[in-house]
């Protein structure tokens, strides 16, 4: 069932090109990204928001483009295609449903109804334009026409065509596609093919966004709070949400009673008078958290988790496979993922690192090289490292720019040093390399800091995050010691999976276990990230434990792209180090952060 890294699929098309073929994936709607791919093989991929340092951005990803073909040195007439992952003519399904809801709520149609169409207009308008767009902002030409693909396809290859597996089942949750939320598919070779879709408005990732408005946050944006939150709570809640609002169906499918939950009128805050009736009413932002809001959370969650259990486990039925590929927004539910992954019914179970939206522009581009049988090179993901890396002179000039210098060291004395500031209860940020795809920080633009401190969570939401402090943190991990501090089936590269801490080893590293004495644990290999592999030696050394704390190194943005956005951030902190490549740099004492 498996393949090495680099292994041909047996049931790839044969090429139809000599030559190689160039394939750019972009997306343009809420995680803007593009992504460059040849013969299959990835050449660079990233988010829009990195560049234009704005959360979410959507839009035509113009900088993220111009990487992607700087980075193969290229122009765009040397591209084969350019793959689009969503066929935008099929779009009006969708703002149907938006205005639909509206009417419903006259108060709201003066204007939110004219804001949804013209937003809906514009997305339309930049993807039936994509061409001219394209020539005018990039390099000139027009000899590249866009293919529009099929967008939860698009999900499916993300997931399937850079997994380790030959065969498997494939699960594609998110808000919403054309006119779908949900695909349940089959793979195999270069080949998927769908089993059963979910038609809109019935959505999980929709009620899961309606309830994170419901519990005073940011739908779209803010859901990882909601289930970092529900491990406080008790789902009292469950029976009442299951029976009103979201029911599984004994068919692989599932109901959501949109007149009770509608997420298009919970975004902008609208509930209806029969859901307050049933769980109180909705908290505004700012407001206190109660135990009511961590158990309708905890509620929240659970019946997610049961749902995709009931879809997984259909899947596993239908296509007797031993694996499963994850792909959509809703598979960023590393909690949720770790139950499939241990309840469905499948040996293994892959999820990418940019599973969103951002990571359709990389399925896009493997799909349509799938559809033309240019897949020769079909390789594994098992590092996130394709954005952006920074010469040592790009960082040097960032640095003078802000009145700064750094001490050069060896990677050897490098590591050494900082495991010892880590270790005397410094904060780090570190800035290595290539630039990770999707949310996660995975070594190379991280904050770190010694797990064995307790009081460290706290210290970092207040001082450097500037967020809620129940908020939790993730502990990198040496891949051979995982076992020693976690109750963890598989390695987990990409953060993307919880796992129990072991009874001994949660007084070891109190900062990085949740209050339900669980993990998000990346665990790093020899071959990945030989830099932070060797940091994480160096501490062990240092201190005896093979863990760190890792989160992103960021403060209300994006994560940092640029030595510039490093130096920046450094600098409205209160952090003791920055780790720029080789370049280390204390905090002048006379440099206080904002934060």
């Amino acid at each position: 069932m498996q393949r090495g890294a680099g292994g041909a699929c047996s049931r790839t098309p044969a090429p139809l090109f000599s030559r190689s073929m160039l394939v750019l994936g972009l997306s343009n709607m809420r995680d803007a990204a593009a992504a460059l791919v040849e013969d299959g093989r990835i050449v660079a991929a990233a988010e829009e928001e990195r560049f234009v340092r704005i959360k979410h951005a959507s839009g035509l990803p113009i900088h993220a483009i111009r990487y992607c073909l700087g980075e193969r040195g290229i122009s765009l007439r040397d591209v084969e295609a350019v793959a689009v992952p969503w066929k935008y003519w099929q779009i009006g399904r969708r703002a149907g449903l938006a205005l639909s809801a509206m009417v419903r709520s006259p108060q709201l149609f003066r204007v939110k109804g004219r804001r949804s169409a013209e937003r809906l207009s514009q997305e339309w308008a930049e993807l039936a334009l994509l061409r001219r767009r394209l020539s005018r902002r990039i390099d000139g030409t027009e000899s590249v026409r866009p293919v529009f693909l099929d967008h939860h396809m698009c999900h499916a290859a993300s997931s399937f065509l850079v997994s380790p597996f030959e065969r498997a089942a494939v699960l594609v949750v998110d808000g919403a596609s054309e006119s779908h939320s949900t695909l349940l598919g089959s793979a195999d070779g270069s080949t998927i093919r769908v089993l059963k879709r979910t038609p809109l408005p019935h959505s999980l990732g929709q009620f899961y966004a309606a309830m994170t408005a419901y519990l005073g946050f940011t739908p779209d944006q803010d859901e990882y709070i909601v289930m970092g939150l529900a491990a406080y709570g008790e789902p009292r809640y469950v029976d009442l949400l299951r029976t009103h609002v979201l029911r599984s169906q004994s068919d692989g499918d599932f109901t959501l009673n949109v007149r009770l939950l509608d997420f298009h009128l919970a975004r902008v805050g609208v509930f209806s008078p029969r859901l307050i009736d049933l769980l109180g009413p909705h908290r505004r932002s700012g407001d206190e958290i109660t135990p009511r809001h961590r158990d309708i959370a905890a509620s929240v969650q659970g019946l997610l988790e049961e749902v995709l259990l009931h879809l997984a486990r259909y899947l596993q039925e239908a296509t007797r496979a031993d694996a499963l590929c994850l792909a959509g927004g809703v598979a960023y539910n590393c909690v949720a993922n770790s139950r499939l992954r241990r309840e469905a019914g499948f040996q293994e179970v892959y999820v990418p690192p940019a599973a969103g939206d951002s990571g359709a522009a990389l399925g896009a581009a493997l799909w349509h090289s799938a559809r033309r049988g240019a897949l020769r090179d079909r390789s594994v993901m098992r590092a996130a490292y394709w954005g952006p890396a920074f010469t040592e002179e790009d960082c040097r000039r960032a640095l003078a720019a802000a009145g700064l210098r750094g001490q050069r060291l060896s990677d050897g004395d490098l590591c050494e040093k900082i495991a010892g500031e880590l270790a005397r209860g410094r904060l780090v940020f570190w800035f290595q390399g290539r630039m990770e795809w999707g949310p996660r920080a995975l070594g190379h633009r991280s904050l770190l800091a010694d797990p064995r401190r307790e009081d460290i969570r706290a210290v970092i939401n207040a001082k450097v995050k500037q967020r809620e402090l129940f908020r939790p943190f993730a502990p990198s991990v040496l891949e051979e010691a995982a076992a020693k501090y976690f109750d963890l089936p598989a390695p987990s590269p990409f953060m993307l999976f919880t796992a129990p801490v072991k009874p001994e080893a949660k007084g070891l590293i109190p900062a990085v276990v949740h209050v339900d004495g669980s993990a998000r644990v990346q665990t790093v290999d020899r071959e990945s990230n030989p830099l932070f592999r060797r940091l994480l030696e160096a501490f062990a050394r240092e201190t005896g434990l093979p863990v760190l704390l890792n989160t992103s190194f960021n403060v209300q943005e994006p994560i940092v792209c640029t030595p510039q956005d490093a130096v920046a951030c450094f600098l409205r902190t209160d952090v003791e180090w920055l780790a720029l490549g080789n370049l280390l740099v204390e905090r002048p004492d006379n440099v206080r952060g904002e934060a």
